[in-house]
């Protein structure tokens, strides 16, 4: 290549880079990639829906430009972009007339890059799930045609998981027929609900409800916060945004004050509690039915941590195969650093678990659907069951996606710290979902105490159902079903141990509580002493509900022989790796012995091997437009040397061959002494 060439930054070859080309022609599974395409969009016809909103959106620069704005941009100017971005997918929805489910497709392919997120994926849902038929009517429209643009207000500044906690009242005033809103102390201040800063003109509002002195717990109320003419705060509202944070600076999170702020009685949302005129309080169901919107925005979070770890594998896989670096044999030339074993070590468990959550996410969206609408018809019986289920897999979801994604970042070298790898990005935005909706251990520790509910259950001999049906087994009967290096292989006999594991750190924290009440603690501090062990039987639960999910998910997919093998390898290497991961308490709890162990780990080795020929073509499958993941290491034609030169044309400081700083500063300061010129 000539200098006059290197030096066109601009150009970037219209050629697939050879090696690149190289894997998707050497993998067996290349011919198939559209089927895994359509497993994972729910089938073709969604696939060329997706393909047709993102040629909607990526012809028009205020999407197309989503990643270099999100580097380049200062904060203000992201946030002007992202109310843009929302006015103009509003009206593209109402131009091609999409449903919910695709206006969450064009969301997904602009990478959340908008600030009004809130109002379609919490306000909306939380008036369809809290209100009355009548407050429907009323309301829904509204919201649905953007007439108002709503969040949901729940966590304060002092509180947060502690729903019970939280600080911000609604006194019923029975002779004006209105609640009146207040946020008495500095830590009931409302505090990180998206959009609440600045955009939107109404909240559903949680708060404790007081009638004639007595609290009667936790309730939606719908408040109007802005002026709907000129935008303004209201009476009584002061309103504003909490100021950068480490990412996610397209939206305008916000702190909320109340004041004396007056509603009437028709918007507290009623579905599930009502306040008579005349202030007689009545309730319908348990409390946790007013958090239906939060379990189901926990739900999502289990997919959208799938989608993430699809983008991030997408990155560093391409990259990896692209990357040369040393060589494993003198003779030859510098090797893909892919072909190096540690790499894939650190780069197939994230892609192994895209996938995992991928059918895991299904999996739980499905039995929350189902729960849901046994809610709508009065039968709250497996409320508590998927109130466990939502919590726990968020938190063990968020928790993989966080460690997973730093070793990504990682395993792009220095290149991969770069702001235009995307992968800081990426990074930072994962570690939000470490605490938004529930911070993680407070989660874990619902689970454990749900747990605790269901052991004692089954050694009073109540015969349970859901995911906890196997606390009811014998553990005097199990014995290890790894009986030679070919059965770590097979994922039934390696669930087995999973539950087997489950089981006994159950037991194990049931014991220890039992242990220290009878010993004269009181339950709260017998709690609290033992709460490392409860969250360990807690996550030992989620595993292995996770990898009966991931199990299940793929034993109904009807598919080909190459894209079956392709998958149950991950399958295999993602059942495995976490046994392996977490060898100690298997180990301990004699789920499994030594020699099993030591045939564990050379299947993790060995399956790296098996997942090697088609890891390009099982990122290709996931069919992330160059756009939506927004970096220069992981575009699908593999140029990522010119495309990293080409972004330096997008950095200010390269506007201008002397910076105005050398005139004001430098300059005078090497000049200072100067008396002759050199």
């Amino acid at each position: 290549m000539s200098a006059a060439a290197i030096l066109d930054l601009g150009k970037i070859p219209s050629k697939v880079n050879p090696e690149l080309q190289s894997e998707r022609n050497c993998s067996s599974l290349t011919p198939y990639i559209s089927e895994i395409t359509a497993i994972v969009d729910g089938g073709r016809n969604n696939t060329e829906k997706r393909r047709q909103i993102e040629r909607i959106l990526f012809k028009d620069p205020l999407f197309r430009d989503c990643a270099i704005d999100s580097v380049y941009k200062p904060r203000e100017e992201l946030y002007a972009r992202g109310v843009e971005r929302s006015v103009r997918l509003f009206a593209l929805k109402e131009e091609y007339n999409w449903t919910d489910e695709e206006f969450g497709i064009a969301v997904y392919v602009i990478n959340h890059q908008y600030s009004l997120g809130l109002h379609t994926v919490m306000f909306i849902p939380a008036l369809e799930r809290l209100s009355t038929e009548q407050q429907k009517a009323k309301w829904l429209h509204l919201a649905r045609n953007y007439q108002i643009i709503g969040t949901y207000a729940q966590t304060e500044l002092g509180h947060g998981t502690n729903l019970q906690g939280l600080e911000t009242i609604a006194t019923y005033d029975a002779t004006t027929e209105e609640f009146i809103l207040n946020t008495p102390t500095v830590t009931s201040i409302k505090w990180w609900p998206g959009a609440l800063g600045k955009s939107v003109n109404y909240a559903i509002i949680l708060a404790t409800l007081i009638i004639d002195g007595k609290k009667h717990g936790m309730h939606p109320f719908l408040t109007p916060l802005r002026s709907t003419e000129d935008h303004k705060p209201l009476p009584g509202v002061k309103v504003g945004d909490i100021g950068p944070k480490l990412t996610f600076n397209t939206v305008d999170n916000g702190y909320l004050i109340l004041n004396n702020v007056r509603i009437p009685r028709e918007n507290m949302l009623m579905k599930n509690a009502q306040v008579s005129r005349e202030g007689h309080f009545t309730s319908r169901g348990p409390s946790k039915a007013n958090y239906s919107a939060m379990i189901l925005v926990r739900v999502t979070i289990v997919n959208w941590c799938s989608v993430i770890l699809s983008n991030s594998s997408t990155i560093t896989v391409r990259y990896s195969a692209v990357r040369r670096q040393s060589t494993l044999d003198s003779s030859e030339k510098e090797s893909k650093i892919l072909d190096y074993q540690t790499q894939q070590y650190k780069v197939f468990p994230s892609l192994a678990t895209a996938y995992a959550l991928f059918f895991v996410s299904k999996t739980l969206k499905n039995r929350y659907l189902k729960t849901y609408a046994e809610i709508m018809k009065g039968n709250f019986k497996n409320l508590p069951e998927i109130h466990c289920q939502s919590a726990g897999m968020k938190a063990m979801s968020a928790e993989m996606t966080v460690e997973l994604l730093e070793i990504s970042r990682q395993a792009c070298g220095g290149h991969g710290y770069l702001a235009a790898s995307a992968l800081g990005d990426v990074v930072a935005s994962a570690k939000a979902l470490v605490t938004v909706e529930g911070e993680n251990t407070v989660l874990y520790l619902q689970v454990a105490r749900y747990l605790m509910k269901r052991f004692a259950a089954a050694v009073s001999g109540e015969r349970l159902s859901g995911s906890t049906e196997y606390l009811c087994m014998d553990p005097i009967k199990y014995t290890c079903p790894i009986n030679s290096p070919g059965d770590c292989m097979n994922v039934s006999l390696l669930c087995q141990v999973y539950r087997f594991r489950a089981y006994r750190m159950i037991s194990k924290a049931a014991r220890m509580l039992q242990r220290d009440i009878e010993g004269g603690k009181k339950q709260h501090e017998a709690m609290n002493d033992n709460l490392v062990q409860l969250v360990r039987a807690a996550r030992a639960h989620l595993l292995y509900c996770m990898m009966v999910d991931y199990k299940e998910g793929m034993n109904q997919l009807q598919i080909s022989v190459p894209v079956s093998k392709a998958l149950n390898n991950l399958l295999v290497f993602f059942t495995v790796f976490n046994i392996v991961k977490n060898a100690g308490d298997f180990l301990e709890t004699e789920s499994i012995g030594l020699p099993q162990m030591e045939w564990l780990k050379e299947t993790e080795v060995k399956m790296l091997a098996e997942i090697r020929p088609d890891a390009v073509s099982l990122v290709d499958a996931f069919d992330i437009h160059d756009n939506t993941h927004g970096s220069v290491l992981g575009c699908y034609d593999g140029n990522v040397y010119e495309r990293m030169l080409k972004s330096t044309q997008n950095e200010p400081l390269n506007q201008s061959d002397v910076h105005y700083s050398f005139h004001q500063h430098l300059k005078p300061f090497l000049q200072r002494n100067n008396t002759s010129k050199l």
